[in-house]
């Protein structure tokens, strides 16, 4: 069952779950609830809103985001719950192979030092950082040009010797970016990777009636062509390079003041996938329908079996990428930190182009 209270997403759960997230429970009122107009200290062009908690095992769990696209729009949802639903780390050798959500780690507290002003150091136990930053760049034609700017979350997941950023983007043309970066104190040689795991509970203008497509580009002879075939029923697709491969999500109801399909595409940012034995690492994007208790990607063989269907109903996202570590002297004392992550970005939200002139 998935209700909404306000602005805080809340699920009903079997007593056992209730138990182990009581320490973590959180309501969404400030610093959990955090809203951000853009541009900063200037008359607003358009406007986030979310809610967040900081779980052990996922660490930063963005529990409900809104997106305005102008301040007399209404407000568009795009996420009822978005988190790190696992983190594998097998090595090349076979053995060990972690997962490091499963184990539950905790998330560690900030310092100035790491979160420094003009950036704030949020939560009740002071584990997440908020930024507003300037993102470059916008746009640019022959001297007239435009720069964003975007608000980011981010808390520190202390598992073992690594430390991992988790990192929720939201920028001011309506973009999320998630992103994990590792970095912390190796221990021995051994190459391995690093496989975050997002499950992406997307509530695109609300719980019912979404529905994706997979897009696929290709060429022949001289010409291109691009294909949006439908999903109809939960399973998983390969990214392939060639292709562009990426989801386009969608709602049945959602249309711009043209009259055409407003989505958000999940866009990989990655240099490679990888590809495990396991079976749910093989593929990096999945479908399912929601179910309030299918929280971790190693369990989608479960999730899919029998497969359900995916047509305008409550779908969740799932994306799986890796980091490679190929350990080099340089990580003598500490690794630098390594990106991963994806982006989901809005297509056919606005009429015309948005922060223009």
């Amino acid at each position: 069952m998935k209700t909404r209270t306000g602005f805080l997403a809340v699920f009903v759960l079997p007593l056992s779950l209730l138990a182990a997230r009581e320490a973590n429970a959180q309501s969404c009122s400030p610093p959990y609830f955090v809203e951000q107009a853009f541009p900063r200290n200037a008359p607003e062009e358009t406007r986030w809103k979310l809610c967040w908690q900081v779980i052990d095992g996922p660490s930063l769990v963005i529990t409900g985001a809104w997106f305005r696209p102008a301040p007399t729009a209404p407000w568009v949802q795009l996420i009822f719950d978005a988190r790190l639903s696992q983190l594998f780390v097998p090595y090349h050798a076979g053995s060990p192979r972690f997962l490091d959500v499963t184990f539950g780690f905790g998330s560690q507290s900030l310092s100035a030092k790491v979160c420094p002003a003009p950036a704030k150091i949020i939560g009740m136990n002071q584990e997440t950082c908020k930024e507003v930053r300037d993102r470059g760049l916008v746009w640019e034609n022959w001297g007239d040009s435009r720069r964003g700017q975007e608000l980011v979350l981010w808390s520190i997941l202390h598992a073992a010797n690594y430390n991992y950023i988790v990192e929720w983007t939201f920028r001011d043309d309506g973009a999320l970016i998630g992103r994990l970066g590792a970095t912390g104190e190796i221990s021995g040689t051994d190459a391995h990777m690093h496989g975050p795991a997002w499950r992406l509970d997307v509530d695109l203008n609300g719980a019912s009636g979404d529905g994706a497509t997979l897009f696929r580009h290709s060429e022949g002879g001289a010409q291109g062509s691009d294909s949006h075939p439908a999903i109809t029923t939960e399973n998983s697709w390969h990214w392939n390079t060639y292709e562009f491969s990426m989801l386009e999500i969608h709602d049945q109801t959602l249309r711009n003041a043209n009259g055409k399909q407003t989505e958000w595409h999940l866009m990989p940012t990655v240099s490679g996938i990888p590809f495990h034995w396991e079976s749910w690492t093989r593929d990096p994007f999945w479908v399912t329908r929601y179910h309030w208790n299918e929280m971790f990607a190693d369990n989608l063989m479960t999730y899919t079996s029998p497969p359900e269907g995916v047509s305008n109903a409550d779908i969740v996202v799932w994306y799986y990428a890796g980091l490679h570590h190929m350990v080099r002297d340089e990580d003598t004392n500490m690794t630098h930190l390594m990106w991963v992550g994806f982006m989901l970005r809005p297509f056919n939200l606005w009429a015309t182009t948005p922060l223009f002139p």
